[in-house]
């Protein structure tokens, strides 16, 4: 039994220490396992230094405890075993191996006094915990698995987060994990490497778990997206069809749980713009149906952003679906009853819908590449969103974060280039690659 732990990968691992409730678990391989990240931080933090290590362990430590980015000093870490970044809700966790368990427990005690008082009767085999809301932390060092493990929480529930983490391997009462999810079981495999991530999804989407790699100059995200069948098939249109695309362009074969992601997410565009009427009626059944599509944006209109919904009208959409059902005759309907207008077209098997109308007709011919392959240009959304100013801000939540995120990452997207990805069919899903490389 020992010697299939061993073996197994990160990932699965990881999922035997994350609690099954976590939205997303991101996984190290002891202290070497950040290596990577530490480098292409430093890179990023020479574009942009709110991305630097050293302004990120001010957030590791206020949300986790231990500066994982500069080796944890003064908490007794073990560097071996594998560690555990938790987010559950509104709480953020972390469970790590310790090798000086009394320096473990100092350092906890004055990490979590920061926060307010504790009661001394809590005791060495309780967690500790002080604050509240959105600053409560709690924590506990305690045996764990045939080790000494540390376990923090802070934020929303920190203190039950904890709990659930300290309850996992029991006898009584056991905490349920990640690794009992028998949806996220077959995906395990694809998470090994140094580091990994472990993403909970929306149906038809069950999870993803992606194998993290990073240098100097890139991160790279690879590994299994779960769903009850395939969600791609075949090669994904031409490129040819991208070439109007100045932010960003997706074009996908879709298997039949790519078909059901698609319809869910038109859905959701469709309810945050105008989710009724005959153009939207046709788009929403077609979407369930198309075998290939093409979605590309050319700009942003940035006086359209608001409050997240109503802000999708401010993205230039096309979007080209084939193998739909066949028109006999091109159709041609417009939805004027939204901020901008909106057509669409159905001529044979394809369907286009543009928001706002535009003189453009997307080929979809079939490529000879990857089922999925997409690409998007930081730099050029950087561009499109520097017309916000701090006025524009008051709109809304939406230009009020945007105006925010370029003045702490502005930098690292004008230094970025073209974000990548790229994905294969396989049967538990889709096998991808995401690419991020700073130039």
């Amino acid at each position: 039994m020992l010697a299939a732990l061993l073996c197994a990968s990160l990932a699965a691992r990881g999922a035997a220490l994350v609690p099954a409730r976590a939205e997303a678990a991101v996984l190290f391989d002891g202290a070497g396992g950040i290596a990577g990240l530490h480098q292409f931080l430093e890179t990023a933090g020479t574009k942009s230094r709110a991305l630097a290590p050293y302004e990120l362990s001010r957030e590791s430590i206020a949300l986790f405890g231990p500066d994982l980015l500069s080796g944890a000093p003064g908490w007794g870490l073990d560097p071996r075993g594998a560690r555990a970044l938790v987010f559950a809700g509104n709480a953020y966790a972390l469970s790590a191996p310790v090798r000086d368990g009394k320096a473990a427990r100092k350092a906890l005690i004055a990490w979590v006094g920061a926060a307010g008082p504790w009661s001394k009767r809590t005791g060495r085999r309780n967690p500790i915990s002080a604050g509240s809301g959105r600053s409560q932390r709690a924590g506990i060092v305690a045996p764990q698995g045939g080790s000494v493990r540390l376990l923090t929480a802070s934020g929303r529930g920190a203190e039950m987060l904890v709990a659930a983490l300290w309850r996992i391997g029991a006898q009584r009462s056991p905490t349920r994990t990640l690794a009992h999810d028998r949806r996220l079981e077959p995906l395990l495999p694809a998470g090994n490497g140094k580091a990994a991530l472990i993403v909970r999804g929306d149906d038809p989407i069950t999870f993803a778990v992606l194998e993290l790699s990073a240098d100097a100059s890139s991160v790279v995200a690879r590994g299994l997206v779960g769903a009850p069948s395939p969600l791609l098939a075949g090669h994904a249109p031409d490129a040819s069809a991208c070439t109007e695309s100045s932010l960003f362009c997706l074009r996908a074969s879709l298997g039949l749980s790519g078909k059901a992601a698609l319809a869910l997410a038109s859905q959701m565009y469709l309810s945050g713009t105008s989710p009724a009427g005959p153009l939207a009626d046709l788009l929403q059944k077609e979407t369930s149906r198309a075998e290939s599509l093409v979605l590309l944006s050319s700009g942003i209109d940035v006086s359209l952003l608001d409050e997240p919904k109503s802000s999708l009208w401010a993205l230039h959409l096309v979007a080209a679906l084939a193998g739909v059902t066949p028109h006999d005759r091109p159709l041609d309907l417009e939805a004027g009853d939204g901020p901008r207008k909106r057509c669409l077209r159905a001529e044979g098997p394809t369907l286009q819908m543009a928001s706002p109308c535009v003189d453009l007709r997307i080929a979809l011919r079939e490529g000879d590449g990857p089922a999925l392959q997409a690409t998007a240009d930081p730099a050029a959304i950087d561009a499109a969103l520097s017309r916000l100013n701090a006025f524009d801000a008051l709109r809304g939540s939406v230009p009020a974060t945007l105006v925010g995120a370029r003045l702490l990452v502005g930098g690292f997207l004008r230094g970025s280039a073209p974000f990548t990805l790229s994905g294969e069919p396989d049967p538990l899903g889709a096998r991808i690659e995401l690419r991020w490389s700073l130039r």
